[in-house]
């Protein structure tokens, strides 16, 4: 069964700068639609820029942000969107893949490859930076799916989460937060299936709660 969605733009922009503070932080955006901004209509409004704000402002830091990213793009695609000149910089980098994965019909040994593969050259690129993943969201309550494909989605997405756990808690610097609630009509855009401005929101805040608990041992400083 397949949905046909409207279609439309990621962000409008690659880079830029929030505030004026004496420290200096960069956050990278990577992987698939959520961190391209699709469907929001600027960049300060999706994760890249949201983070960056807040990072300023707990910080008291001039950020600079960068996406890259690709919608559609899969755990493997997003290998090719891996940076070194754009990563090594990097303090924090936000990561989402896994949706295409499991939505191309990818196997679950394939998603466990291509995604470790990803966090491994990411963590080279990057060497100094936390490496936040986005958990994968509860597909069965997204509007734009019907069921019974919704609950084959939700059946696979909880499979693929799992696997994202276990190949982060592997690895050093990574990060994960869950987004295992259902979400209301207000968290998705017009399509029913990307992250409205206010879930984008809701991403950086998840991620600055995990830094704090962190306690302010998470830039800069390697495992």
């Amino acid at each position: 069964m397949t949905r046909t969605m409207e279609r439309y733009a990621d962000a409008d922009g690659r880079t830029g700068t929030v505030g004026t503070g004496p420290g200096r932080r960069t956050v990278v955006a990577l992987g698939d639609s959520v961190t391209a901004g699709y469907a929001v209509p600027h960049p300060r409004a999706s994760v890249a820029g949201q983070l960056a704000a807040r990072l300023s402002a707990r910080e008291n830091a001039t950020v600079t942000w960068r996406v890259c990213a690709k919608s559609g793009a899969t755990a493997y695609d997003a290998l090719g969107l891996v940076d070194e000149a754009a990563l090594a910089d990097a303090d924090l980098i936000f990561v989402s893949v896994g949706v295409n994965d499991l939505k191309n019909g990818h196997s679950a040994r394939r998603y466990r490859r291509d995604l470790g593969a990803l966090l491994d050259a990411i963590l080279a690129a990057a060497p100094r930076a936390r490496v936040c993943l986005l958990g994968i969201p509860p597909l069965d309550h997204f509007p734009a799916f019907p069921r019974p494909l919704a609950d084959v989605l939700g059946w696979r997405g909880r499979a693929f989460d799992a696997i994202a756990a276990e190949e982060l808690a592997r690895r050093p610097r990574t990060l994960r937060i869950e987004t295992r609630e259902p979400l209301g009509p207000e968290m998705f855009g017009p399509d029913g299936f990307h992250p409205s401005e206010a879930l984008h929101a809701a991403f950086a805040d998840a991620v600055m709660r995990e830094l704090a608990r962190l306690d302010g041992r998470w830039l800069g400083q390697g495992a």
